[in-house]
């Protein structure tokens, strides 16, 4: 479980979180939603250990995240960033071993039978089984980002936190995706953080939200519940059409235009 608790940020002498609370909990995807600029990514990255906080606190599985060092930070949390910049070429199997880093001793640490059991377990949860030798650099963007999903499964975090997971993919990428998330959440009983731009992934998949605007949390709690238009008109500064998606009942929204 992740909490944080009255978590104020200060960037720039700028106030960017303001009194942010909020809990993260086991075998449940989070869902953070806010206009840009509202904090999203800075809370995210405060959780983290990336950024540093001025008041507040955050533990990560009952432990205060500032008694953790950085590889047992890295044993517990795993972090899909929003823009993952591949500066080299290896082979998928490779950059997904990366993961294994935070589970070995030294630099130069030789992967064994475990570590390899491990990744390729990675692999195949994500659907990459076949890509292993594969050049990183000759895969389309929804592969890389099945291919840095893989990565952070292998290494065996409790936490997976993912800061817009579905930018630059394509509808039925970002469905397949966050499907694949719903079911890696169940078979690990992970604890998963996701900033979302898209409310209607959000309302489709994640268990709860947390709504932030200008640096405070307007309201959080279980997703149907918490997903109205007035919360989201508040938050987004537009008007919405809600209606339910004929599957599941789950809440849909789209803009009202005005003109």
């Amino acid at each position: 479980m992740i909490a944080a608790n009255n978590l104020s940020v200060n960037r720039g002498g700028r106030l960017i979180l303001d009194q942010v609370s909020f809990q993260a909990k086991k075998g449940r995807m989070l869902g953070i939603l806010g206009a840009n600029g509202s904090g999203k990514t800075t809370l995210l990255k405060t959780v983290t250990g990336f950024y540093p906080y001025q008041a507040g606190s955050i533990e990560i599985d009952g432990k205060p995240l500032a008694t953790l060092k950085p590889k047992e930070r890295a044993q517990r949390m795993a972090v899909l960033s929003q823009d993952e910049h591949v500066s080299f070429d290896v082979p998928v199997y490779e950059a997904v071993a990366l993961g294994r880093y935070a589970h070995q001793q030294g630099l130069f640490a030789v992967k064994g039978k475990t570590d390899d059991d491990i990744i390729r377990k990675a692999m195949e949860e994500t659907g990459i089984s076949d890509m292993a030798e594969r050049s990183l650099l000759s895969l389309s963007g929804g592969e890389k980002q099945r291919v840095w999903l893989a990565r952070a499964l292998a290494q065996q975090p409790d936490s997976l936190l993912l800061d817009e997971p579905t930018n630059h993919l394509d509808l039925a990428r970002q469905v397949a995706l966050m499907e694949h998330l719903t079911k890696l959440l169940a078979s690990r009983q992970l604890t998963v953080v996701c900033i979302l731009h898209d409310i209607n992934l959000a309302s489709l998949y994640c268990d709860d939200v947390l709504l932030l605007k200008n640096g405070k949390v307007i309201c959080q709690g279980e997703t149907q519940s918490i997903l109205t238009r007035g919360a989201l008109e508040n938050i987004y500064g537009t008007a919405f059409h809600e209606w339910k998606e004929p599957v599941k009942g789950r809440k849909q929204f789209s803009v009202v235009t005005r003109v």
